[in-house]
């Protein structure tokens, strides 16, 4: 009989224990049993990867406090120059710009080699200031140099366009800010049968430190559509369109975690 009762007692507390992880794995799967209290009015706080990670909404007082002003491109690794030196046609001879001849790819180092200047640094640096430097360097040999910098591949800064869009894909930023609603044009929209178009994110790693930054915009009516034209987006954003009827928003987002990981794998995927 104590036998039978001991048996009894192992098998209840083996049925207690599985109820129970059940029960937990039911709460970790229903949508928003992770997400914090709204910290205020403008976005709120959710826990990813036992972090707290602060939403942003992109609204008219987003747009309003974000600043206006466009900074000129960055040249950076991979990007192809076109340099062409005026008026010295025997030692530079000019070619039809984006030809073999003309097109040189700012290598891995950050330099770019050019003749008579050497190897110059180019990463970090606009198309006016590497122009600058190159004239400095070629002034020892020539009287005056005239000479022209331009991008003709734009391959180091890109965003990524995920989710339930039409046609996901990854998108060169150029000398032309990109604002989100011409991202989400190049890619042909969002799918109408398959968008959840009020939950739309932006995925940013943050310029002042080494944290993401996770961004909000409600893309459901017409009129979010000119808030969307006034947010430009920054190298290696990650825009994802959430699909209707998933769990909450916040386990979605917890794919994209570590950030850097994440994008290289989409990198390597798209490529």
């Amino acid at each position: 009989m104590i036998i039978s009762m001991m048996k009894m007692n192992s098998i209840l507390l083996k049925l207690s224990s599985g109820l129970i992880a059940l029960l937990l794995i039911s709460c970790s799967i229903t949508p928003g049993m992770d997400m914090d209290t709204y910290s205020d009015n403008n976005g709120e706080y959710v826990r990813i990867d036992e972090r707290k990670v602060y939403v942003e909404k992109i609204d008219l007082n987003f747009i309003k406090e974000q600043t206006t002003k466009k900074d000129a491109y960055k040249i950076g690794i991979g990007d192809g120059l076109s340099i062409t030196v005026w008026g010295l046609p025997d030692i530079f001879p000019i070619t039809s710009v984006g030809t073999n001849q003309s097109l040189r790819i700012v290598n891995t180092d950050g330099t770019v080699y050019f003749p008579y200047a050497g190897p110059v640094t180019a990463v970090g640096k606009t198309q006016v200031e590497l122009r600058e430097d190159l004239t400095k360097k070629l002034s020892i040999f020539f009287n005056e140099p005239q000479l022209d910098v331009s991008i003709i591949n734009f391959e180091s800064q890109r965003v990524y366009i995920l989710g339930e869009v039409l046609q996901p894909q990854k998108l060169s930023i150029t000398e032309t800010p990109l604002s989100l609603a011409d991202a989400l044009g190049l890619v042909k929209g969002l799918n109408n049968s398959t968008s959840n178009a009020s939950e739309v994110f932006i995925i940013r790693q943050s310029t002042v430190s080494n944290k993401e930054r996770i961004l909000q915009i409600d893309l459901s009516s017409p009129a979010s559509f000119l808030i969307a034209g006034e947010f430009y987006l920054e190298p290696q954003d990650i825009i994802y369109v959430d699909s209707s009827g998933t769990a909450r928003w916040n386990r979605v987002i917890s794919q994209f975690f570590p950030f850097s990981s994440f994008l290289n794998s989409i990198d390597n995927l798209t490529n």
